[in-house]
């Protein structure tokens, strides 16, 4: 009896969430197994759906049928897999840790905070060129130290904490759709040219879906120390940015340890003009840590209280069953 409890209770979304996360963090998963590696293909697609000179109506389609054609098979394929399996919670096992990306993301930040430290600013703006899409060649050394502390940021509630968040919400299926559709926004960003009219609609999912895990994330702040300066910017600030998602957390995670977010920045030439958030204090190398520490440290508080809390529900559910 107590055999079938233990395996009940690791069957539980939570714990397998738990697990899962664990793995991912502990296992050496090559970078080229990983789903960000998928994004130079998602990339080639989009240019081939996408070719210059189309005209805008064409673009819009093609924009909204390639996320249509790209989730419905992985959908289809994990349903599939599901109904075959002899024991499915070790395929969702299996495939939840493959959706969880945050171990290299350490990496790049460990790689960006060593450079920034040694003065190396020219290979920092190298390494920042490649992780996001803003221009970063005229970036000071402030400006490379806020552009990567917001990197990070945004890759964790991206690839890690908004997966696990719509695991639990919507299951495997609820997850598998969030990831790929952070990947599709990175691949067919409409902050290049060529995909402004292309990349709209998946970007605008992507951003309405973020918005669950940013905000939450967002509010968890107010836990810990700066919690009021952090609701405060919540209060002010957060609906000035794009996506409200990721501007409430950035917002929030500024504001509580005195960092200087958002602002100005370049894409192909252009100059955008975007709100400042955060605090006060300009961003040096050390700070990229901070900005990951806090964050890995609020996703994995949240998570293991809900764990908690279902520990002792399924305990004491299945203390007044016997």
């Amino acid at each position: 009896m107590n055999e079938s409890l233990f395996w009940e209770a690791l069957e539980q979304p939570l714990s397998l969430l738990l697990l899962a996360m664990l793995l991912e963090w502990w296992l050496p998963i090559p970078v080229s197994w990983r789903p960000s590696a998928l994004v130079p293909l998602l990339g080639r697609l989009a240019r081939k759906v996408n070719p210059k000179g189309r005209a805008s109506s064409q673009q819009q389609v093609a924009g909204l049928l390639t996320p249509l054609v790209i989730l419905l098979p992985a959908l289809l394929a994990y349903w599939s897999m599901s109904n075959l399996a002899v024991y499915e919670p070790a395929l969702e096992l299996l495939v939840l840790i493959w959706l969880l990306e945050s171990r290299p993301i350490k990496g790049e930040q460990l790689a960006l905070t060593q450079l920034l430290k040694a003065g190396k600013l020219s290979m920092a703006r190298l390494q920042l060129g490649r992780w996001c899409q803003r221009e970063t060649g005229n970036l000071s050394q402030m400006g490379a130290c806020k552009a990567a502390a917001e990197m990070v940021a945004l890759r964790l509630l991206g690839q890690w904490f908004g997966v696990a968040i719509w695991y639990l919400l919507l299951g495997l299926p609820g997850a598998l759709a969030f990831r790929l559709l952070q990947l599709m926004s990175q691949a067919f960003s409409p902050k290049r040219p060529q995909n402004r009219l292309f990349g709209e609609f998946s970007a605008r999912l992507y951003r309405a879906l973020l918005s669950v895990p940013g905000l939450v994330l967002a509010w968890w702040q107010l836990l810990f120390p700066g919690g009021g300066a952090a609701a405060l910017a919540l209060w002010k600030q957060a609906r000035h940015w794009p996506a409200f998602g990721s501007g409430a957390l950035l917002a929030a995670l500024g504001a509580s340890l005195n960092l200087q977010l958002g602002g100005p920045r370049f894409y192909h030439g252009q100059k955008v003009r975007q709100a400042r958030l955060g605090g006060q204090g300009e961003p040096g190398p050390q700070d990229i840590g901070r900005v990951r520490r806090r964050l890995t440290l609020a996703a994995w508080s949240f998570i293991l209280l809900l764990a908690g809390f279902n520990a002792l529900y399924f305990y004491a559910h299945h203390h007044n069953a016997l």
